[in-house]
């Protein structure tokens, strides 16, 4: 299978460059003082970004800390080795700005690297992790994280605009009454999501996102994990930052298929977070997982194109299941 040989390959190569990073950046851009954070009180926004312009998002955060009752704050956006030079000058001017830092990683980190490293930049006991790609929606945003001594509290995300025809956005569409906070603290550790949170920097530095999540999608999902395993609470509120930027439906198709190859290979340590593994553990326990995954392989690019040019989410979710179906098989 094509779309699973080129997965493989691009998840061994993101290996190597992780292998690699520390080597190839100077040593100083990792150091940090621990004892230096020891009484600094305030809150460290930290943004990281690939292919991204965030000068409006970073605009938006610094006018609301710069009126909010903050002892000191910064706002630090790391570039994840962006191959978009027109993106990467757009957000230069950021380290420009007054307590702003911006932070250019000649090689790609992955998801999970660059967040540790973030952290570990920090200079405040208080930490805001914030995707570039995201909007804010309330004027009250950092009020509001600021109300909240919580540990570690997740804000959510909601849709901005109308994207009809948009494969990630109908899916995001679908799943929107989920993300209420009401919803979400049902399922505290299931619901989470790096999106938009704030955490202790020192339970941040303690339990560092897992840097084997290399690939594409689920580090959130295993960080959820990792919070729950050493019982720290996560508090879920409405605070939402917008979603706006949707990609096209092919790239969002790469980024799933992407997603389901590091489900299999973390398919241990998320098989009670994923209903994907559930649905295959019954398939395979009736013994109809030869069945579905040569049914699925007759009829996969069908399916493909029309997720691509005519978006259904139950094909869609069919889809997911036959995947990882066949990824399973072509994997042992």
């Amino acid at each position: 299978m094509a779309e699973t040989k080129v997965a493989a390959w691009y998840l061994r190569e993101r290996q190597k460059i992780w292998r690699h990073a520390r080597k190839a950046l100077p040593a100083s851009i990792w150091q940090t003082n621990s004892k230096k954070h020891k009484d600094m009180k305030g809150l460290s926004i930290l943004i990281p970004e690939y292919n991204c312009d965030c000068t409006q998002l970073v605009r938006d955060l610094h006018r609301q800390c710069a009126s909010a009752p903050l002892p000191s704050w910064e706002i630090v956006v790391a570039d994840d080795g962006s191959i978009d030079e027109t993106a990467v000058n757009q957000n230069r001017i950021i380290g420009t700005w007054d307590n702003c830092t911006f932070i250019r990683n000649e090689q790609n980190m992955g998801r999970a690297a660059i967040r540790n490293f973030l952290a570990e930049k920090a200079q405040y006991d208080r930490l805001l992790f914030i995707d570039s790609d995201m909007c804010i929606v309330s004027e009250d945003f950092v009020k509001t994280y600021l109300a909240s001594s919580a540990p570690v509290i997740y804000g959510s995300y909601s849709i901005v605009g109308n994207h009809a025809g948009n494969l990630r956005y109908e899916y995001e569409r679908q799943a929107e009454h989920s993300h209420r906070a009401s919803v979400r603290q049902q399922n505290c550790y299931k619901d989470f999501h790096t999106s938009n949170f704030c955490i202790d920097r020192s339970i941040f530095i303690a339990h560092p996102l897992d840097v084997s999540y290399e690939g594409y999608g689920y580090e959130d999902v295993a960080y959820g994990d990792q919070l729950c395993r050493a019982g720290i609470p996560i508090q879920h509120i409405d605070n939402p930052v917008g979603y706006y930027d949707f990609e096209t439906n092919e790239s969002y198709m790469l980024k799933v298929e992407e997603s389901l190859l590091t489900l299999y290979r973390h398919r241990s340590q998320l098989k009670d977070y994923s209903r994907i593994i559930a649905v295959t553990a019954v398939v395979e326990r009736i013994h109809l997982h030869h069945l579905a995954g040569a049914l699925f392989r007759l009829v996969q690019n069908k399916m493909r194109r029309q997720i691509v040019t005519c978006p259904r989410l139950m094909l869609f979710t069919l889809y997911k299941i036959g995947y990882y179906i066949n990824l399973a098989r072509c994997q042992k």
